[in-house]
């Protein structure tokens, strides 16, 4: 009589704590992409705020400046450029305005710069500028 001899069953043990671990790498890998993309989405979006405000004081200022065409020409200077400089003091930060007029009594070219400090580099500035005609 033949004795048959079986192999003893050899169970895997620990494959399954394996394959979590790797999942769990992998899923804490994509979470911190999608925290980078976050952060980096909110930080592309205060620079675009800041555009839009920068954009929108240098239209009102223009706008200003041609409501009061008069004045200009006569003094050669926006009035009320104080308010101006405060308010974009007051939205941007580090925010100035810069107006310059030109040919007041005939044409009257205005130029005017909003600059404020683009804080995704530290110590550099941001403009936008306008030249119009009133």
């Amino acid at each position: 009589m033949t004795a048959l001899f079986r192999a003893p069953i050899r169970r895997q043990a620990g494959v399954t704590l394996i394959e979590v671990l790797i999942t769990l790498l992998v899923l804490s890998v994509g979470l911190l992409g999608v925290a980078a993309l976050q952060g980096f989405s909110l930080q592309a979006n205060q620079v675009s705020y800041y555009r839009t405000q920068a954009t929108n004081i240098a239209y009102e200022l223009a706008d200003h400046a041609r409501a009061n065409r008069s004045e200009v020409a006569a003094s050669g200077n926006i009035p009320n450029a104080g308010f101006w400089s405060t308010r974009a003091a007051q939205l941007l930060p580090a925010g100035t305005v810069n107006t310059s007029v030109t040919a007041a009594a005939t044409d009257g070219i205005v130029t005017i710069t909003v600059g404020w400090l683009d804080d995704r580099e530290a110590g550099t500035n941001a403009s936008f500028s306008i030249t119009t005609r009133i």
